[in-house]
């Protein structure tokens, strides 16, 4: 809940930057609305979230060990892929939210608080992240070989013989 709440007012900045308002004077007078014009400029102004390259495993585990390498309080030359973020890089909660909150505007992603509970050393994270955008070329594939086929065998064996 407190995670939550921090994230939120990190995310809408109110901690951060003072409002801001601007007072324009109000003038009323008929326009004609070109509705095509008027879609164009609403499409073009949408931000896009998407790229014509595709996530690998190296590219996510490059991104994330740069983003946790640029994370003030950690000690880039003590992080590795097994570091705890707890017990050997001395983490608190707090830098978690603010480290998720990161990896979430890095990735244009989601990360529910009780998934970034999970994370306690940068695998974690990749390996969530690899999940979370269908990434398994990191994982050697287990091939119908001779366990399988030893299976199969056993399994007809004994359908033939009953």
């Amino acid at each position: 809940m407190l995670s939550t709440t921090i994230r939120l007012l990190m995310r809408s900045g109110t901690l951060i930057r003072p409002i801001i308002t601007t007072v324009r004077p109000l003038s009323i007078k008929p326009t004609l609305i070109n509705f095509n014009e008027k879609r164009k400029t609403l499409i073009n102004e949408i931000p896009r979230r998407w790229s014509h390259v595709h996530y690998t495993y190296p590219m996510i585990e490059s991104r994330v060990m740069l983003l946790l390498r640029l994370f003030d309080k950690i000690d880039p030359n003590s992080l590795k892929l097994d570091s705890k973020f707890v017990q050997d890089l001395g983490l608190d909660s707090l830098d978690i939210v603010e480290i998720t909150a990161a990896l979430e505007d890095e990735f244009w992603t989601e990360i529910a608080d009780v998934d970034s509970d999970h994370f306690l050393t940068p695998r974690h994270i990749i390996q969530y992240l690899c999940d979370k955008y269908d990434i398994y070329e990191h994982i050697e594939a287990v091939s119908a070989g001779k366990e399988y086929l030893e299976e199969a065998k056993a399994a007809a064996d004994r359908a033939h013989h009953h």
